[in-house]
């Protein structure tokens, strides 16, 4: 039968014309199509809709309409700064007379300020000070910690504060910075022509606040100091503050003996003054401001962002000076990092390598296709296929109405290198086929190539679709359209390719070019010593495997930035000085029995209490709830007469009416809500799920905790005690139970999922390539032993990670089962030479050397060209793509390593005996059938195959 290069069309042209005319003519509609791509990064789109942690989160957030936040501070900022005013105005408009607002942004639904908050609490009769203190660690900050001189250490400060700096370096190991003493900002009329100065109307009926008054209480001190990852209440924070209140100056005589030095003698005491007073955190400054997104907002986050610096920049606040966090904040500038790993213009042209990483990286292994081919035309085909095929792959993203995100962003870079190993692989047998006859290369090329290459995509492939197990939505997308892309590589590998040589075939190589007398002479000494290469390796294998018993996995997205990126700058600046910026809700339920047991005043300070306990909890910055809008109320004295219980009552009906009366609008919406639908919540704890049912009546209150996202805080651990802290105070309470949820407990959940991931994904990968193989090498044996050489990269490339201490996170999470089907594609190239060598009659140690002779070249060529390619990913910012090609790199170079010295020795071995007895029976079983003519297809086509073998590898 001709093959499809042997065919002509009815007028005479072969087929690979209309090949490239295809390809020509779907160039135009594709690049159409990929101007539609979008992004998406959402981390709490992660999850399927039916997980769990993600419905019991979808009805948080419905129940009290919870809109995504944007936190902004700036240097410098206290009550008094007016620029708070004047942004929040910038941001919502100003309000007409019958309080419609005009102008402000559309991507901004509400901007909460802490002088708002204060004055909300004083209208419910709570002091400036307590008010002030109840929104320390979430709106307000404590600052730096602040160190006031003694009038020793007045006199020597520059002395004194170096001193500090040294020991601090010395015994705890802080870098110490050194501020100014915080100063009350001043407005200079003259400052910024910018500065907008637009002021609200003000209420005089309201009771105002001395904002003024309270930035005044904050005692003097000369200077201030912050290190990286500072909190207030850590014991590294209470260490500091020890060693600077022990600083003294260098003894001295008292005064009166220091005039006369005669009248010294040994029992004169030396004086040894200290010279730091006190260092204290002072609630105050800096400041923030909450701002809820409208719908514009949260369907672009960027915007939305652009829009805050906009306005701050009107208020008069500096650039440099602005940090934003925030789960928007940090989408929106994934989004652009993302975008920026494919192409950045804020670098020249002619720095390519840093305006695109990803370009760059392919540019690279086509440099290396170049230089390994020595054609310039072969190598120009190669460059072709590979980023053609990266184009139709990418396209189909936007075709089947999918969405680019931080995981996907490293596909092209990948399809890109694997069609340049196969088309490699192809260019190698077109090489060796072309030196002989260049009339009929590439029909020989293509027939040589088709079953490893087929059976090397289709093992990538496998490894990669099954990803689409996770329940991590950018990793099923990743494997999907990565196992599509691997099957149209396969196609422009074995026909795109194969028909551009046809119609512009490359010069025949020279003799030296496919020498292979130094693979051979590799492929006898690994059959010499393939007892001990073997073991070595297995050694090798399993002391790296010990590493795994420190696995553990990591989702936060703000670790994907560079510590020198703006947002983790931003976000430093906040958690030091400010607050935790990840919400963790605790909602108390309160069932119709709870109600009647508990009166409203009750409940509050019920609530209280639970916030109280939650607060003390190491890691949580700060708290809020409808508790903190309340002032305390003091139970009823026992033995109380009846007025004072008619009193009491009439309180508490007036308390819980006004309450549900802002359930509406107001303060209380966001705090309180009131189930109107039955609904079972399922929640993990550490002692297994549990159900939290909802029966319409319910109170349900909501406590808000801040939590720093910059620590290596366990986040499991700190659910746990949320739980049990929660449970310890209502356990006395019957009709009560608490549910934990928000961006914490969906971090967990996606924690683990990615750890399923790992297992279900690699587990069902090594499966399906592990029945391929023992069907290919007919025997269960041989095809397990062939999977440990596929095997050694994944187990040594992460067992050393795990040793390490590093994380596995999403990123690097899917380069296992990706690398499983790359380590496999030079196995089988291997395996099928060595295969022909045993057919042909060869002992085992010359099909061993025959098979590396004719492998050889190509598996380190494209190795070396994948592996190269995919490290030039390393300076990419986004850390997510940077290691995965870091790790890609390691991951390729471990599977040559396998393939090209443990595979040999095993095939050398025992492995090598299995595959020759098992070619030896099925040639037994198949010539009786040819000699009595009773041979079916399939064994008429097995010796056709074997003979055409013999006479290839002959040639």
């Amino acid at each position: 039968m001709a093959s499809f290069f042997e065919k002509r069309d009815p007028w005479g042209h072969n087929l690979s014309l209309w090949v490239v005319v295809f390809m020509i003519f779907i160039t135009p509609v594709l690049a159409g199509v990929l101007r539609e791509i979008r992004q998406e990064n959402n981390v709490e789109n992660w999850l399927p809709p039916d997980d769990p942690q993600s419905k019991v989160l979808a009805w948080h957030r419905k129940s009290f309409g919870i809109e995504d936040r944007i936190l902004v501070s700036w240097e410098g900022s206290s009550l008094t700064d007016l620029r708070a005013e004047r942004l929040k105005t910038l941001l919502m408009g100003t309000a007409d007379e019958k309080g419609i607002r005009h102008g402000g942004s559309p991507y901004i639904q509400e901007v909460v300020t802490p002088q708002d908050a204060i004055q909300r609490m004083v209208e419910y009769r709570i002091e400036p000070e307590e008010a002030q203190e109840r929104l320390k660690g979430v709106l307000l900050g404590t600052g730096m910690l602040k160190i006031r001189l003694t009038e020793a250490g007045k006199k020597r400060q520059e002395q004194t504060t170096q001193e500090l700096i040294d020991k601090a370096k010395s015994e705890l190991g802080l870098v110490l910075t050194v501020k100014p003493a915080f100063k009350e900002w001043v407005e200079m009329v003259d400052e910024s022509e910018e500065a907008e100065t637009i002021k609200e109307p003000i209420d005089e009926d309201e009771e105002q606040v001395d904002f003024k008054e309270l930035v005044a209480s904050i005692p003097a001190h000369d200077f201030q100091v912050s290190w990286s990852r500072m909190q207030p209440d850590a014991e590294l924070t209470n260490q500091l503050k020890q060693i600077a209140l022990s600083l003294t100056r260098p003894s001295i005589l008292p005064e009166p003996l220091a005039a006369s030095s005669e009248e010294k003698t040994d029992s004169t005491p030396l004086v040894q003054p200290t010279l730091i007073e006190d260092c204290f955190f002072a609630t105050g400054t800096p400041i923030s401001i909450s701002i809820a997104l409208s719908n514009p907002g949260d369907a672009d986050h960027g915007a939305a962002v652009d829009a805050v610096k906009a306005a701050a920049f009107k208020a008069g606040i500096p650039a440099e000076s602005l940090h934003i966090g925030g789960r928007p904040a940090a989408g929106a500038a994934l989004n652009r990092m993302v975008k920026k790993s494919s192409w950045d213009t804020d670098y020249p042209a002619w720095q390519f390598h840093k305006r695109s990483v990803t370009l760059f990286s392919g540019l690279i292994g086509i440099a290396l296709a170049f230089f390994m081919l020595r054609s310039i035309r072969l190598s120009c085909i190669v460059l072709l296929v590979s980023y053609f095929t990266t184009f139709v792959a990418v396209s189909v993203v936007p075709l089947t109405g999918g969405t680019m995100n931080m995981v996907l962003v490293v596909m092209p870079t990948l399809l890109t290198v694997l069609t340049l190993s196969g088309s490699i692989h192809v260019a190698n047998y077109w090489k060796h086929a072309a030196h002989v006859n260049i009339k009929t290369a590439v029909v020989e090329a293509v027939e040589m190539a088709r079953a490893p290459c087929m059976m090397a995509s289709l093992t990538t492939a496998i490894g990669l679709a099954s990803l689409i197990t996770s329940p991590l939505s950018p990793v099923r997308d990743f494997g999907l359209y990565s196992a599509i892309g691997c099957l149209i590589s396969l196609l422009m590998v074995l026909f795109g390719l194969p028909s551009l040589l046809q119609l512009w075939p490359a010069k025949p190589p020279k003799a030296s070019e496919i020498d292979t007398r130094n693979w051979q002479k590799l492929g006898n000494a690994l059959s010499r010593h393939q007892m001990m290469v073997s073991l070595s390796c297995l050694m090798l294998f399993a002391v790296s495997c010990y590493g795994f018993k420190w696995f553990r996995t990591e989702t936060k997205v703000i670790k994907y930035f560079p510590d020198s990126s703006r947002v983790i700058q931003d976000y430093l600046f906040l958690e030091e000085n400010l607050s935790g910026i990840t919400p963790v809700d605790t909602v108390i339920r309160f069932d119709k029995n709870a109600q009647d047991n508990l009166n409203f005043l009750e409940r509050i300070e019920l609530v209280r209490k639970i916030q109280s306990r939650i607060e003390e909890h190491p890691e949580i910055s700060g708290s809020i709830s409808l508790a903190d809008f309340r002032p305390v109320s003091e139970p009823l004295p026992e033995g109380a007469s009846t007025f004072q219980k008619l009193r009491h009552a009439k309180r508490v009906n007036e308390t819980e009416r006004r309450v549900r009366e802002s359930l509406e609008s107001g303060t209380a919406k966001s705090f309180l809500h009131l189930a109107d639908r039955e609904v079972v919540l399922e929640q993990e704890t550490a002692n297994g799920a549990r159900s939290v049912p909802v029966n319409e009546g319910d109170e349900l209150w909501r406590i808000t905790s801040q939590v720093a996202i910059m620590t290596d805080l366990n986040y499991g651990d700190l659910t746990r005690d949320l739980n049990q802290v929660t449970q310890s105070v209502l356990r006395d309470h019957a009709g009560t139970t608490h549910i934990v949820t928000g961006t914490i407990p969906l971090f967990l959940r996606t924690q683990e999922a990615v750890l399923e991931s790992l297992i279900k994904s690699f587990g069902l990968a090594f499966a399906v390539i592990a029945v391929v193989m023992m069907i290919l090498l007919r025997s269960p044996l041989a095809g397990l032993i062939t999977m440990l050489p596929n095997l050694m990269p994944i187990g040594v490339v992460f067992g050393l990670l795990c040793w390490m201490n590093i994380s596995i996170d999403i990123g690097t999470m899917i380069t296992a089962s990706v690398a499983l089907g790359i380590a496999v594609d030079g196995t089988l190239h291997l395996l099928t030479w060595f295969k022909i060598g045993i057919e042909e009659g060869k002992t085992k140690q010359e099909a061993v050397a025959a098979a590396l002779g004719h492998c050889g070249p190509a598996m380190w060529q494209t190795s070396a060209a994948v592996a190269i390619s995919l490290a030039m990913l390393y300076p990419a910012d986004l850390l997510l793509v940077s290691r995965f090609g870091i790790l890609m790199c390691a991951l390729v170079t471990a599977a040559l390593v396998a393939d090209i010295i443990f595979l040999p020795a095993l095939l050398a071995g025992p492995l090598g005996s299995l595959i020759e007895t098992s070619l030896k029976k099925e040639a037994a079983a198949d010539v009786p059938l040819l000699q009595e003519g009773k041979a079916t297809m399939p064994h008429l086509q097995h010796a056709i195959k074997r003979a055409q073998s013999e006479k290839t590898f002959e040639t």
